[in-house]
């Protein structure tokens, strides 16, 4: 009986230690590449519509330039 209690013990101890080894692989590995990505697809956004607003603007002046100052005909 007592080996089995100790048996017991000691599958209760392995399977913590697990749980406790899977927590601190969410601490220190998951949690900041998830930070990290999502700080880097939000980089990524912000500067694509700041690119495209750049793109916009400048296709705007050109046509507006075009117009006023290379009218043909």
């Amino acid at each position: 009986m007592d080996t089995a209690l100790i048996n017991e013990f000691n599958l209760m101890q392995q399977s913590r230690s697990n749980l406790k080894y899977i927590e601190l692989l969410e601490e220190h590995v998951y949690q900041p590449v998830q930070t990290a990505n999502h700080y880097m697809t939000s980089w990524m956004g912000k500067r694509g519509q700041m690119l495209l607003k750049l793109d916009v603007t400048l296709y705007n002046s050109y046509r507006r330039l075009k117009k006023k100052y290379l009218r043909i005909g």
